[in-house]
């Protein structure tokens, strides 16, 4: 979750250096390399975070926690668009819209970080319940 959240909150800075800094007059390798940083950043978060629901709940509990990730996941596909439309809207352009929506990705970010506070324990709870409990020793070992 640490890689999770700081590939998000690194995400951040091209793509807002594509929204803000990039126009007509940018050099072509100048905003490739920027929009190619943006999204290797942009998609190590997904990957992560799957496996990490995968590793903190119960065998049992997965079907039910990848169902409300997938609909959460699928809601922000959804309604996303629909959220920067009415903020294009209200905020009188798209650049303004954009930034805010940036700020929604920083958010992501930071929650990711925070995580990454319990993940760990959250494993070895897993495990304990799961009665196969691991020491480092054991899978050194193994």
């Amino acid at each position: 979750q640490l890689l999770a959240g700081s590939a998000a909150l690194m995400g951040c800075i091209p793509f807002w250096t594509l929204l803000n800094f990039v126009d007509n007059e940018s050099p072509l390798w100048w905003v490739t390399i920027v929009a190619f940083m943006s999204g290797y950043f942009c998609t190590i978060t997904g990957p992560i975070v799957k496996a990490t629901v995968q590793n903190v709940c119960l065998p049992q509990h997965r079907g039910q926690a990848f169902a409300l990730f997938n609909l959460f996941d699928d809601l922000g596909k959804g309604l996303g668009p629909v959220f920067v439309a009415f903020l294009i809207v209200q905020l009188g352009g798209r650049l303004p819209a954009f930034n805010v929506t940036v700020l929604g990705w920083a958010v992501c970010g930071i929650f990711n970080l925070g995580i990454s506070f319990t993940v760990s324990a959250d494993e070895q709870k897993v495990h304990a319940a799961l009665g196969q409990q691991s020491t480092p020793d054991q899978l050194q070992s193994a």
